[in-house]
């Protein structure tokens, strides 16, 4: 048993690695590396595996799948990812993204709050007209307090 740490137990494998060890075993009987009955048990261990050095022995005597060493060289027909500050455009697709969204918003919110200003100031008006009003009235009841 490999574990990175000695003395601990090896970490378990889940479906996802059962299905890709199945598969590669898969690619090899296409390839006709393995016959029918070693593919079948070969799979059957791999569906049985608990753990990664379970899955080991399953390819030891057969070549790396071609897509997996593929995958491993970088050649002219797969560069090789590029490393560090990714550059100034990796963000320039939000600024319009941003435009757009405080667009909508103003767009959507312009008339409720041009609402609310005119009913503000219409209110508001109407409260000085019935101050008024109701001072006028007071007062005149006063101013004729002495006729009586």
């Amino acid at each position: 048993m490999n574990t990175p740490f000695p003395g601990q137990p090896e970490l378990r494998i889940g479906d996802e690695e059962r299905e890709a060890a199945v598969a590669a075993l898969g690619e090899h009987y296409a390839a006709g590396r393995l016959t029918k009955e070693e593919y079948d048990e070969r799979a059957e261990r791999a569906w049985a595996a608990r753990t990664a050095s379970q899955l080991m022995p399953l390819f030891a005597d057969l070549p790396r799948p071609q897509s997996a060493a593929r995958a491993a060289q970088p050649g002219p027909s797969r560069p090789m990812p590029r490393t560090g500050h990714p550059g100034w455009w990796a963000g320039a697709w939000m600024g319009p993204l941003l435009l757009v969204v405080i667009g909508l918003v103003v767009l959507t919110h312009l008339p409720v709050f041009l609402l609310v200003v005119v009913a503000w100031l219409c209110f508001a008006r109407m409260g000085r007209h019935w101050g008024r009003a109701r001072h006028d009235h007071w007062q005149g009841s006063r101013r004729h307090d002495w006729i009586r």
